[in-house]
This record gives structure tokens, sequence and C-alpha cells, in this order.
């Protein structure tokens, strides 16, 4: 994903905004606050790893738990980088394919932003894995509305399936999602 075709997309263009930033690694991180004499924390909300664009998307523990159930949902394999999500990622799928699967990724993206903006400026406790996943399923649901008619149900399907996954993981794991979920 170039920019332009970024720009392509049908997203909200606040979000083609947020991707071109994300596109173009100048997200205020705070290792890319720091390049301008910012002298606070540089770890991690998250976790106790220096802050970047890497670290927050792919590599930080719970970004990679976000990708790998997205993975179980869509059986795709996660970008490790956004250099691997913007050339090599989704060679191999055909471009119509493609773009409704960005979509996707900048719903994902979109959501540990706004999880980490929720932590930085907000002062929130850190949002569980489930807010998150919820959270781009809604977004990637919202956005459908913006498809051509015939993509948009397939738009809501890949919603429904991140759900169901990810109720069906955290499960697995002890999460009981049936008495939070009402609360």
């Amino acid at each position: 994903m170039n920019l332009t075709y970024a720009c392509t997309l049908k997203i909200p263009l606040k979000i083609k905004i947020f991707l071109w930033y994300l596109l173009k690694r100048v997200l205020l991180t705070k290792n890319n606050i720091a390049k301008k004499n910012w002298d606070g924390s540089h770890k991690c909300y998250f976790c106790n790893c220096n802050e970047t664009i890497q670290h927050l998307f792919f590599d930080c523990h719970h970004a990679k738990i976000l990708w790998r159930v997205v993975a179980l949902a869509t059986c795709l394999p996660p970008p490790s980088s956004v250099a691997h999500m913007s050339s090599t990622w989704l060679l191999d799928i055909d471009a119509k394919q493609r773009k409704l699967i960005l979509v996707g990724v900048a719903a994902l993206c979109c959501v540990i932003w706004h999880c980490w903006n929720d932590i930085c400026f907000n002062n929130d406790k850190y949002t569980f894995f489930m807010q998150a996943l919820f959270r781009g399923a809604y977004q990637l649901r919202f956005w459908a509305l913006l498809q051509q008619a015939g993509t948009q149900e397939l738009l809501r399907s890949v919603s429904k399936n991140l759900e169901t996954t990810a109720l069906e993981l955290f499960s697995r794991f002890g999460w009981k999602f049936n008495s939070r979920l009402g609360s």
C-alpha cells in the first residue's frame, strides 16, 4: 500500500490522513516526540519497551495478539512492519480484495492508535483486547457503508467473523464474556 493506493480506499478522510502519517512514519509516538527534544519516558504504555511506530503497531505483545486474532479470523498472515504492509504483504491477492483487506487494516491500526491515545491523553486504564477488537469490528461495519453495494456485506461478514473468533478465543482462556458484555 503506497500513499497513492491508500488514498483510493473508501474510508473517512481523517483515516486516510492517519494512514499517510503511518506510512510516512511520522505519527507522534514517543520516539518521534523525543526527536523534538521531549524528555519524557520513552516506554510504551502497554509494556516496558521503547515506543516506536514499529513497536506500537507490530512488535508490542498487545498488537501481536490483535494481529493474531485477525489472522485466525481471516486466514491472512499478519504484516510484520509498515514496510511489509506497504509493499509485499498482499502481493499475491487481487486488487479488489487487497483494497477491502486494507480497509480492515486501517480499522485495526486506528483502533491501536485510539487505545494508545485514550491511555495517553484521557488517563484511561488499559483497554482490553476484546474492547480493541470490537472497536475495530465496529469501524469495519461502519466503513462498509462507504463501499460498493456488492462488497458491503462481505465487510460486515468479516466484521462478524472477527467478533466471533475473538469471543471463541478468549472464552477458551477463561474470559466470561456473557457476564461482561451487558455491564
